[in-house]
């Protein structure tokens, strides 16, 4: 960043759930890499987090916690992801934030972006979706008043490897421990196999590009363990890729006003569903570790954007991205 950019980003503190370290007078990454010996264990002793975020006296949060099982969260009994008190604590300590945690985005987005908004500090969130796939970077710069009607995506790579290994005659149980084994799938697979990080990923891209105004709790969802291997080896014998396919859409506008004034906009609805995709399909394709996202617009219509082979370097980028924007627009 130094050399191509002329830009100096120091780490004044840096935090895990097993140590810290914290530098006022801040280091460079190459020193935090160093002192933490590339590994997660910090040499100071854990601080909460509003303490460390006291002590950084930073410009910058980038906040790169994971989402908690939610396997329990309805709207009744919603979601409160710790990354969002993170978020909102350094909103009030005057920084910007960078995350690639889709929880305050896809849970609390109406809270976070009212909370920046009030303290005039700005959020960026491009590889809380897409593992840095500049989908959000793409709806804010490249595509002024484009208006996003509903979207359709690949979103986790865990199960659309699965699907394609299973539909290859490896077990499901085998091909889940590959996920694991290669990095990809969290040692706990349940958000992954059962729906959770599709409808999180739906509902962070929806409350961004669509003011959706909805949680994970909104989306119907499909747990790859209810899709039987015959499904899928019936799709592919028939010249078909079955896909897990979030949709994201929004219901028909009310009624018009009685000057003729146009109606309140409807309701946005996601959801999460196997689908036998023919092969010529924008989707069809997106097979193994990959992810998609093909945006349907009101001027630019069919958009797809695709990740091939969505792995740890790529979120990094986006992270990167991200922080790169903020600096250079600060």
């Amino acid at each position: 960043m130094r050399e191509r950019h002329g830009l100096r980003v120091l780490v004044t503190a840096a935090g895990t759930r097993r140590g810290c370290l914290v530098d006022p007078a801040g280091l460079t990454p190459a020193e935090v890499l160093a002192r933490a010996g590339h590994g997660p264990a910090l040499p100071q002793a854990p601080l909460p987090a509003r303490d460390l975020l006291a002590a950084s006296d930073a410009d910058v949060l980038v906040e790169l916690t994971v989402m908690g099982d939610l396997s329990a969260a309805t709207n009744a009994v919603p979601y409160r992801p710790e990354a969002t008190a993170h978020v909102l604590e350094a909103f009030r300590l005057g920084m910007d934030v960078v995350t690639a945690n889709k929880g305050p985005i896809a849970w609390s987005w109406p809270e976070v972006s009212q909370a920046a908004a009030a303290a005039g500090r700005r959020i960026r969130c491009e590889s809380a979706v897409v593992d840095g796939l500049p989908v959000f970077s793409l709806l804010e710069f490249a595509l002024p008043d484009c208006r996003v009607l509903g979207f359709e995506a690949v979103f986790n790579a865990t199960t659309n490897f699965i699907v394609d290994a299973m539909g290859a005659g490896r077990s499901f149980e085998d091909a889940l421990a590959q996920t694991q084994a290669d990095g990809y799938a969290e040692a706990d697979p349940r958000n992954d196999v059962d729906g959770w990080d599709a409808a999180s990923k739906a509902a962070a891209l929806a409350n961004v590009a669509m003011d959706a105004g909805i949680t994970p709790a909104d989306v119907e969802r499909l747990s790859l363990r209810d899709v039987p291997l015959e499904r899928i080896t019936r799709a592919r014998e028939a010249g078909r890729r079955l896909r897990l396919v979030t949709s994201v859409w929004r219901e028909p506008a009310g009624p018009t006003g009685p000057a003729g004034e146009a109606g309140p906009a409807g309701p946005v609805r996601a959801c999460l569903r196997a689908e036998e995709l023919d092969v010529d399909h924008p989707l069809a394709a997106v097979g193994g570790e990959s992810l998609a996202v093909l945006l349907h617009t009101d001027l630019m219509g069919d958009i797809l954007v695709c990740e091939r082979h969505a792995l740890l370097p790529q979120t990094a980028y986006g992270v990167y991205a991200d922080l790169m924007h903020l600096c250079r627009t600060g």
